[in-house]
Parts: C-alpha cells; structure tokens; sequence
C-alpha cells in the first residue's frame, strides 16, 4: 500500500516547501514514471493527462504518476486515433486536439505544461 502524505505536486506548486530541488526531484521523478509508461511497458501505455494534480508525492516528495483514468495501451503495430479527445485543457498537445491522434508526444507535452507551472509555482 502506498500513501501519499504530501498528497499532488499541483497543491504543492505554491507553498514554501517546494524548494529548486525539490522541484527537480518531482520533475525528475515524472519524467522517469513517463519513460516506464512508454519505453518499458509492453504494450506502452499513454496517459494522455499529464498535468501536476495526477503526479502524486510521497513524503520525501518522490513523485509517482498516477490517475490513468484516460490512459491508453498502445498496439504499435497500429494507429491511435481516438474519436473523442479527452484530457485537461491547457494540458492537452495541439496535435491531439486536431487529429486524435495520441502517442508518447501527447504526454511530452502534458509534461512541458507541468514544468512550466513547476518553475512559476502556478
């Protein structure tokens, strides 16, 4: 069981205690849940909701991806075109949003959006 005392990185943003490292550790931390989801699961999995309220955080503020409620398992062999384009606003990539069409770079994006607010704390 896990627990995740400092509950999401986006009720963090903020508050005092998320100093430059520990800002890096949680930017780190996504990135490396990120790189699992993509390279190493078989078959890859995108979880087309990469925003700082679904990167979760434990009490030494390691960051764990999480909420894959939007997720989707991807068949390389095929193309991913989704019907409906679901996400975040703001975090969705441009690209999803006018072809459908998800892959690795939709969550790149989600994760770009992520950083920004991890710099400016909003």
């Amino acid at each position: 069981k896990f627990y995740f005392v400092n509950a999401d990185a986006e009720l963090k943003l903020g508050e005092p205690v998320l100093d430059w490292p520990t800002r890096k550790r949680v930017a780190l931390g996504t990135a490396r849940g990120l790189e699992y989801l993509h390279e190493h699961c078989n078959p890859k999995i995108i979880h087309r909701d990469v925003k700082a309220a679904n990167v979760l955080l434990d009490e030494d503020f390691e960051a764990v991806v999480g909420d894959f409620g939007l997720a989707k398992l991807v068949d390389i062999r095929k193309t991913n075109v989704t019907t409906q384009v679901r996400g975040t606003m703001g975090h969705i990539a441009p690209e999803y949003l006018s072809t459908g069409k998800s892959s690795e770079r939709t969550d790149v994006f989600g994760y770009g959006i992520m950083l920004l607010e991890l710099v400016t704390g909003q």
